[in-house]
Parts: C-alpha cells; sequence; structure tokens
C-alpha cells in the first residue's frame, strides 16, 4: 500500500490567509448594544438616521423622554468612537469626526457626565441607564462618571436643553455618508465590503 506523507502546509496557507483579511478589516473596539439599533439590517446608516433624528431641531424630541435621551447619547457615543478609530471609515473627513467629537462633548456636559469616560464605559451606562428607566428601575448612575450626582443627572436626561452642535454633527455626517455612498467614495481605500454593514462586528 503506497503511503502519502501529511503536509500542513496548505492548513497554514489558510490561517495567513484568514490573518490577512482580519488585518484588513479589523474588528471595532467594542460591540454596540443591540437595543441602541434593534433590527437593524444597516447598523452604520440605521446609527446615522437615528442620530439625526435624535438630535434635530437641537434635540427638541429628546425633551421629557430620559429613555430616547440615554440611547440617544450612547449612539452619539459609539458612532464618534467607532467612525474615528476603525480604519474601514477612514474615508469620512476629519472635519465630520471633529464635529462628532464636539457633539458628544456638548451632550456629556448637558447629562453631567465626565469628559474623561472612556466611550465605551459611558455607551454601556447610558444604555443601560435606558433600559433601566424603560423598567421603571432607577438607574445606576455611579458619581465617578456623573459627578453632578443621579439627581441631577435624571433631570437632565430628561431636560438636556438645545444641542445644536449634535444637530450639525449628525446632520453632516448622514449628508457625507450619502455623498460616499453616490460616488462609491467608500472603495476608495480598497474595501470591497459595504462598511455600513460592519459596524457592529
Amino acid at each position: 500500500m503506497r503511503r502519502f506523507a501529511f503536509s500542513p502546509l496548505p492548513l497554514l496557507l489558510v490561517a495567513a490567509l484568514g490573518g490577512c483579511a482580519e488585518m484588513r478589516t479589523p474588528p471595532s473596539a467594542f460591540a454596540v448594544p443591540l437595543d441602541l439599533m434593534p433590527g437593524a439590517t444597516d447598523p452604520l446608516r440605521s446609527a446615522v438616521d437615528m442620530a439625526v433624528a435624535d438630535f434635530a431641531d437641537q434635540g427638541a424630541a429628546l425633551a421629557g423622554r430620559p429613555v430616547r435621551t440615554a440611547r440617544a447619547a450612547a449612539r452619539l457615543e459609539y458612532l464618534a468612537e467607532v467612525l474615528a478609530a476603525d480604519p474601514r471609515y477612514a474615508a469620512l473627513p476629519p472635519g465630520t469626526i471633529l464635529a462628532l467629537r464636539g457633539a458628544v462633548g456638548e451632550v456629556r456636559r448637558a447629562l453631567g457626565l465626565s469628559e474623561i469616560t472612556p466611550p465605551e464605559q459611558a455607551v454601556t451606562l447610558l444604555a443601560g441607564a435606558a433600559r433601566a428607566l424603560e423598567a421603571g428601575r432607577r438607574p445606576p448612575l455611579p458619581e465617578a462618571v456623573f459627578p453632578a450626582g443621579p439627581e441631577v443627572t435624571l433631570r437632565r436626561l430628561n431636560e438636556p436643553g438645545p444641542l445644536p452642535e449634535a444637530a450639525i454633527a449628525t446632520g453632516r455626517l448622514q449628508e457625507t455618508v450619502a455623498a460616499l455612498d453616490a460616488t462609491a467614495g467608500w472603495s476608495a481605500l480598497g474595501e470591497t465590503t459595504d462598511p455600513g454593514k460592519v459596524l457592529t462586528h
């Protein structure tokens, strides 16, 4: 009987190719809580559209709606961080990213959220606060993150006040995404995958 020697080379090539694919499309820094974009088949554009609706008219629709305010703030935090850090979205102009970061600062000040809080922690706490409020429970709002105190932050979630920077930044982001879609601008970086469909990976 003829014996065949087993070579690990094919398996090594497959592993290497897989590693190259991961380098081309690295994962986002953290995963978005699913309740921030329920049922979204196109996470990027869904998040952008919801952010625009949340902060339209300087956030007028958020008044008296603390659950929506908490989720809007969490979505904005997530968008600003992921779009700035993930190379799949490098086609976005730097000015758009800077505007989003300015909007995050504005919303943090409005809610009494510390400006040195890491984005992932802010998203987790804000999304958790929304779930707790929706269930009729008192949300955990640690003073290390919300130094004004939980009572102040709860009032501000109910009445965040005008948020002009967030309105401008999210509107600009929506226009930019639409322009990149219309001109196939995402593919300028050599990406063949629609970046909108990998936002939550």
